[in-house]
């Protein structure tokens, strides 16, 4: 069963513009409820799960300002 949530030990993409936008979402979802979880077990997020956020955000903004970018780059070079 896979987990809704993306602790800072499990590992994260090095490059997130490689991926799908339904892969983005799906790491965003579970770093949000990652988030979620920290705040009511330790009261704060911790730093690996707060630049994971920030690196995510920016990639959604990216995508949004540029929907172009949000196509994997074998889909981009077939059109």
């Amino acid at each position: 069963m896979t987990s809704s949530k993306l602790p800072p030990e499990e590992p994260f993409p090095e490059d997130l513009a490689v991926l799908d936008d339904e892969a983005v979402e799906v790491l965003n979802s579970k770093v949000h409820r990652q988030i979620d979880a920290e705040y009511a077990e330790e009261g704060e997020v911790e730093p690996e799960t707060s630049f994971r956020h920030e690196e995510l955000t920016e990639e959604l903004d990216q995508r949004d300002e540029d929907p172009g970018l949000s196509l994997v780059p074998e889909i981009q070079a077939e059109k």
